[in-house]
């Protein structure tokens, strides 16, 4: 009987399992997926580690864990099914869509904040491998951004501050609504190198911190009272943080309607957040006219 050792657990597959693994080897006529499900537990059972299957058949870690993990809960017949996807608790169909799509309106430099995103939403952890391999399968490729002059609508903007803002604001006066400007930003928070001419063979060396690049800061200002600053430090900018700056706001302004003007990021604009705003019926986002 074969043995191998997963994540430090050891596992036993069934004799009449492995020897029918081994006997469809030989099988010229199975697909691509389906002879990778195959070849995975074959190398897994002959001591194979993790990290030499993933080499060996170009599949990430979580691919080859759910593989596993199908045939351990499923059994060999269903595991082998050509209709069988074994997931195993990781994204299905719909939520595939919806992170694509909610992240196709903003730009990432590593996939840290997308695994936070994914658990904060879903509940599912992955790796660092395993979300590129999922983004590269949904479609999204890691390359530089390009650079667009601003194409600002002139007119709709001019109208937001003459006739939208103004009304606003005298609301204001009744002394019972507050108004704020609110929007992101995100400093860097170390030295940056650059490229410069240098004598050949020698460094030319500048001072950095402690390494911290980026400071993530959600904020708001009072329209009326500049002075009056609300902010939230985060790790990525999400549905999640404006909230949290929106409690702020009503915890400030107790009693007070507030109007919050902001961009059309599309954290500001998520459903939950919308709907959480419309239903305590004291905050008010105002969405400014497209920008570019």
């Amino acid at each position: 009987m074969g043995k191998f050792v997963f994540f430090a657990v050891e596992y036993n597959l069934n004799i009449e399992d492995y020897a029918r693994l081994k006997a469809l080897q030989k099988n010229t006529k199975l697909s691509r997926r389906r002879n990778c499900k195959l070849i995975v537990l074959v190398m897994l059972n002959q001591g194979h580690s993790i990290e030499v299957v993933e080499a060996a058949l170009g599949l990430d870690d979580n691919t080859i864990c759910r593989y596993w993990t199908g045939y351990e809960e499923k059994g060999i017949e269903t595991y082998l099914s050509d209709h069988y996807h074994p997931y195993g608790g990781n994204l299905t169909g719909e939520q595939e869509k919806q992170l694509a799509t909610d992240h196709d309106e903003y730009f990432y430099e590593d996939v840290k904040p997308i695994i936070k995103w994914v658990l904060e939403e879903f509940g599912i952890s992955y790796t660092p491998s395993g979300i590129r391999n999922l983004f590269l399968r949904l479609g999204f490729v890691y390359e530089q951004t390009k650079g667009l002059p601003s194409n600002a609508e002139e007119e709709r903007q001019l109208e937001f501050l003459e006739y939208k803002l103004p009304v606003l604001l005298e609301e204001v006066e009744a002394e019972d609504t507050v108004v704020y400007y609110a929007d992101v930003s995100y400093p860097a928070h170390n030295t940056e190198t650059g490229r410069g001419w240098i004598r050949k063979g020698h460094n030319f060396e500048i001072d950095c911190n402690s390494g911290c690049k980026r400071v993530n800061i959600n904020a708001v200002v009072n329209a009326m009272k500049p002075e009056h600053l609300v902010y939230d430090i985060a790790d990525s900018f999400n549905a999640q943080s404006t909230q949290r700056l929106c409690r702020k706001l009503l915890r400030k302004h107790p009693g007070k309607k507030i109007y919050l003007i902001c961009d059309n990021a599309r954290w500001n604009r998520k459903k939950a957040l919308q709907d959480w705003a419309k239903k305590d019926q004291r905050i008010e986002f105002v969405f400014l006219p497209p920008l570019v």
